[in-house]
């Protein structure tokens, strides 16, 4: 009887490699050959479940999609503003890994135009939540830009050691408490 395969499983298990190298090694780990030997399979495995290094980056991206996901998740079912954004920052070595994936991913989409344009589009997506939970605010959509790019800003900055966790914390947080109370400020102002 052939043995069976989970096609599925196979695939997650090489762009979990991916991430690990990613994480700790940087895009230029992301070969063939690294990615097998960190997964433990074949090079021939790799290559038939993903042809090239893109097909591996672009499985990985869903990957790290669904672990940022799965933090804001943890917020609760139905999270806040506050819950949202500081579950996105690096402040454990799970979220600090995912951080380190997802900066790698970025570097790798932001020379290749078709995957910066999924990647914009999701982001304006994630972006237009944002601004829908500050609604009252006068220019929702420029304050959920404003602080996706500080989050963004602060992650990274932690990710490299420049700041601590907690410090990005109260400055994301205070960001947050800032546009807040200007969204209140403006709800109020257009009560009759």
């Amino acid at each position: 009887m052939p043995k069976r395969v989970d096609h599925e499983s196979r695939r997650a298990t090489i762009s979990d490699a991916v991430m690990r190298l990613l994480a700790r090694d940087g895009l230029e780990a992301i070969s063939l050959r690294h990615v097998a030997a960190e997964a433990g399979v074949s090079a021939g495995q790799v290559q038939h479940y993903f042809p090239s290094k893109e097909a591996m980056m672009e499985y990985a991206a869903g990957a790290i999609a669904d672990r940022i996901a799965a933090r804001i998740a943890t917020a609760g079912p139905d999270p806040d503003l506050h819950q949202i954004l500081t579950a996105l920052l690096p402040t454990d070595a799970d979220s600090a890994t995912d951080t380190r994936s997802l900066i790698g991913y970025l570097a790798f989409a932001s020379v290749r135009p078709q995957i910066a344009d999924t990647l914009a589009t999701n982001g304006r997506g994630f972006r237009d939540h944002i601004a829908g939970m500050i609604a009252a605010h006068p220019d929702p959509t420029t304050a959920a830009d404003t602080l996706l790019a500080l989050l963004d800003g602060l992650a990274l900055h932690v990710t490299v050691g420049q700041l601590p966790a907690a410090r990005a914390r109260a400055h994301l947080t205070a960001a947050i408490d800032g546009v807040l109370a200007e969204a209140e400020a403006a709800q109020r102002h257009r009560q009759p």
